[in-house]
């Protein structure tokens, strides 16, 4: 049995269109091309705001801004394809699965509970700052009692892959979300899942 804390957007959640647009449309940049849209992939969140020449200095209260906002759209943010069923599968294993995001706690729920996965998830820490992930993770290994050895981190970004090596967890990097696949190799993750199939693989495996 393993403790399992993943990150949300980008790695359960396929919330990459509703990003690109909305920080497309706080940087006066609507409409985007398809082949704009398309180039936009691959990058971080942050990554997309620089590309489309948002301020960075007003990147706090565009993340802040867009929590908010992100409220009323998620019954049409959808999972990616096999996650929910991964999620599921590792549960009905003993696994104890967290989240860990920057994104908001009452989003999450919300999600969460549409898609069915409430009582897979023992506990959510939403809310948090864009780089402030590793001070959450620390908490959330004392809040459970839970030893470095017994935990391991999937996600998308490479921020949040470095956050959790910074703790020193293994680390899953997805190849589905927001990052690219240079980024992603970059922070040297334990191991890195094509697909939410492959996750099942390389948990039993890590």
């Amino acid at each position: 049995m393993s403790v399992i804390i993943f990150d949300f957007d980008g790695t359960i959640a396929d919330s990459r269109d509703y990003v690109i647009n909305y920080i497309a449309k706080e940087a006066n940049r609507l409409p985007l091309s398809l082949q704009e849209k398309h180039d936009l992939y691959g990058l971080s969140i942050i990554g997309i705001a620089r590309r489309l020449d948002y301020p960075w200095w007003r990147l706090p209260s565009l993340f802040l801004k867009g929590r908010e906002k992100m409220g009323r759209s998620m019954g049409h943010v959808k999972p990616f394809d096999g996650i929910c069923e991964v999620i599921k599968k590792l549960h009905s294993e003993g696994h104890e699965l967290f989240i860990v995001s920057s994104n908001s706690l009452r989003n999450i729920r919300s999600f969460l509970k549409h898609n069915h996965l409430r009582e897979q998830i023992v506990e959510v820490y939403g809310g948090i700052e864009i780089f402030g992930k590793a001070p959450i993770i620390r908490e959330l290994l004392n809040d459970h009692s839970i030893s470095l050895n017994d935990a391991m981190s999937i996600g998308d970004e490479k921020r949040d892959l470095e956050a959790a090596k910074s703790v020193g967890i293994r680390t899953i990097a997805v190849s589905w979300g927001f990052a690219s696949m240079d980024d992603l190799i970059d922070t040297q993750p334990d191991a890195v899942a094509n697909s939410p199939k492959e996750l099942l693989q390389i948990i039993n495996d890590l």
